[in-house]
């Protein structure tokens, strides 16, 4: 069996189990609500936590949750930009260039099995300091938070907090916008610190960082496999994916030519395969530039680290641009209501309908674009 089916079985053996535990053993009276494919269980721990956290350091959440506002409006003005540039890069790429794939990241379906584990690390950080955030900044704007916890949904885990909804209407409009802001705020400035800390902690490429290989390639038959790094071919330095294309065009390598890549398992003879196109290939499936630690660290411990890192700036960074797209349910929605409800007053339930049709539209158009472009 192959491992994502083993993967798809596992899970649903583990919600199976976590059904008919909170069904026989009744663990609502606990705070753990249990239902199919979705558990969520309420803390009063957490949300007395919230009650104390926006009590210290007032003028700090204060500074932030002000920043937080224009923070959101940049983001929210970038997300529309970016996916209406987008989509003309797709229409139009020969005159303004490439465009970015827009495709949802959906565990085995759209992203590898050897993943997940980053993945899921990076989506419970993003989504914990996106929904803390908002109940610290609700509490210290005095709008009361009914309940605060944790959820699961089929493979998705994550933190919540409730608001009380008449308390947020009763604040004025800047602790409203306070309020909703902050999460996405919280998101682009943790994608930020972790990338300071990617840049610190690792230095320039200076290799090719294998994912995963063809199997009975070439690479693999040499002993190649998952996060290993080559090096060089015929004592050509390969920093970078590119540095290796370039070699395989200068040298006008043919398919049955013999190459020594040297590797962290040391040199390794290998002779070139035909391509599904013609052209010679190596036998590499999925894989990268390598950056080296910068401190001491066991070697596979800092590729994992590097790993889930990058996977948090790019989940956070990801999160604090979408989640401000003036979209139902995304923050973004809600802010641009919150600004536009005086202006437009008893016409701003269609001035919602527009701006998320718009929205609406952009994105599937550019996820359809993607899937025609990429596969």
């Amino acid at each position: 069996m192959i491992p994502e089916l083993w993967f798809l079985l596992a899970l649903v053996i583990f919600w199976i189990v976590i059904y008919l535990a909170g069904h026989f053993l009744h663990l609502e009276k606990h705070g753990l609500e249990v239902k199919p494919a979705y558990f969520m269980y309420k803390s009063e721990k957490l949300r007395k936590f919230l009650d104390k956290a926006s009590k210290k350091r007032h003028f700090f959440w204060k500074t932030f949750s002000n920043i937080g506002i224009v923070f959101a409006l940049g983001l929210m003005v970038f997300g529309v930009y970016f996916l209406a540039n987008n989509l003309l890069r797709f229409i139009y790429p020969v005159e303004v260039g490439g465009a970015v794939p827009i495709i949802p990241i959906l565990p085995v379906i759209t992203i590898r099995l050897y993943w997940l584990p980053y993945f899921f690390i990076a989506i419970a950080i993003a989504v914990l300091t996106h929904e803390f955030a908002h109940g610290i900044i609700a509490r210290l704007e005095k709008i009361p938070v009914k309940s605060a916890g944790i959820l699961m949904a089929f493979v998705f885990f994550g933190g919540f907090v409730e608001q009380d909804e008449e308390g947020f209407e009763k604040v004025s409009l800047v602790s409203k916008l306070r309020m909703v802001a902050v999460g996405s705020s919280t998101n682009l400035i943790t994608s930020l610190l972790v990338l300071l800390l990617l840049m610190g902690l690792y230095a320039p490429a200076s290799g090719i960082l294998i994912y995963e290989t063809m199997e009975n390639g070439p690479v693999a038959q040499a002993g190649l496999q998952q996060w290993d790094v080559i090096y060089a071919v015929n004592d050509t330095t390969i920093s970078t994916v590119g540095d290796l294309e370039e070699f395989m065009t200068q040298y006008n390598v043919t398919p049955g030519d013999a190459l020594i890549l040297k590797t962290n398992r040391g040199e390794k003879s290998i002779k070139t395969e035909n391509g599904s196109w013609g052209q010679p290939i190596i036998g590499l499936a999925y894989y990268s530039d390598y950056h080296p630690c910068t401190i001491p660290l066991e070697y596979y411990l800092a590729i994992h680290l590097h790993m889930t890192l990058f996977w948090l700036h790019l989940i956070s960074v990801s999160v604090a641009i979408f989640n401000m797209l003036p979209l139902y349910p995304f923050d973004g929605e809600r802010f641009l209501y919150c600004s536009l409800k005086k202006i437009v007053k008893n016409r701003h339930r269609e001035v919602r309908i527009v701006f998320n049709v718009i929205c609406f539209g952009l994105i599937a158009i550019n996820m359809v674009m993607s899937f025609v472009r990429y596969g």
